[in-house]
């Protein structure tokens, strides 16, 4: 096991707020039937730069974006500009008391930097997920670097299947391979990348 490095979130993501939106989120959009986001909302957790959120309010959607680094705040300007808007949540996502009702939940990668502090968050985002929404995330299978570091949650692609209990899976991605992480250096990911629906 390696620990996670401690990692310049603000400067992270200021590089990486010009990068284009990843396609999970035309693959959640799809998932959920949406031709356009108008009257739909979205959570963001970890929403960094801000690229995939600016996406869905592009589209329509509410996006209720959430993120300890406020890198995000400095483009709220471009609200004005699309048809939905983004809300910004600045702040420890463990620390959310209950999540705004929601069509889609989305995250890229920031789910599992929780800890053991998901579970209690994965809890209040599925009583946030309307009948019918959508999950879209990336979590962490067991043979990443970062396995048995307290600060980070990986799991079995069984405990996967529990936390999506009740739901369809649209799609998984698993990606198990070497490559960089998000400061310098060598790391081992092993990522599920997770499109579920749930029951209307």
């Amino acid at each position: 096991m390696t620990s996670a490095p401690e990692v310049d979130w603000h400067a992270f993501n200021t590089s990486a707020a010009g990068r284009p939106a990843r396609r999970l989120v035309s693959t959640a959009i799809s998932a959920i039937g949406a031709v356009t986001g108008a009257g739909r909302s979205v959570l963001d957790l970890g929403a960094g730069g801000g690229s995939d959120a600016l996406e869905f309010a592009r589209r329509g959607f509410t996006v209720f974006a959430y993120d300890s680094d406020d890198t995000i705040a400095s483009r709220l300007v471009e609200n004005s500009r699309m048809d939905g808007t983004v809300y910004f949540r600045h702040g420890d996502i463990a620390e959310v008391e209950a999540f705004p009702a929601a069509d889609i939940i989305y995250s890229g990668y920031a789910l599992p930097l929780l800890g053991d502090a998901l579970p209690g968050v994965w809890a209040k985002l599925r009583a946030a997920l309307k009948p019918g929404g959508v999950v879209a995330v990336d979590l962490f299978g067991e043979h990443d670097t970062w396995a048995g570091d307290d600060s980070i949650a990986t799991f079995t692609a069984a405990e996967i299947d529990a936390m999506l209990e009740g739901m369809r899976i649209v799609q998984r991605e698993i990606r198990d391979e070497d490559g960089r992480g998000f400061a310098d250096g060598k790391k081992h990911w092993h990522v599920h990348t997770l499109v579920a629906r749930a029951a209307a």
